[in-house]
């Protein structure tokens, strides 16, 4: 599993828990309702896209294509 911690831009999440193929399977901190980031995708597998320092990649289960969020990669573990 990969761990993508985001840096604090006021944000309701700080962590994204994906599996080996980069689908969000947790975000931290948890939350009462469910999170709409689950079952989306993040290119973990992909160095071009993930970087410490620049925007997070993500694509919704229903979209074809990546958009980025607004918020910057601190750190990226294997977990």
């Amino acid at each position: 599993m990969i761990k993508i911690t985001l840096i604090n831009s006021g944000q309701s999440f700080q962590q994204f828990i994906c599996d080996d193929t980069g689908k969000i399977i947790d975000v931290q901190p948890k939350q009462d309702t469910p999170s709409i980031w689950i079952g989306s995708q993040i290119p973990v597998n992909d160095p071009d896209f993930m970087q410490e320092g620049k925007y997070c990649p993500i694509r919704k289960q229903y979209s074809s294509s990546y958009g980025y969020l607004r918020h910057v990669i601190q750190k990226i573990e294997t977990i």
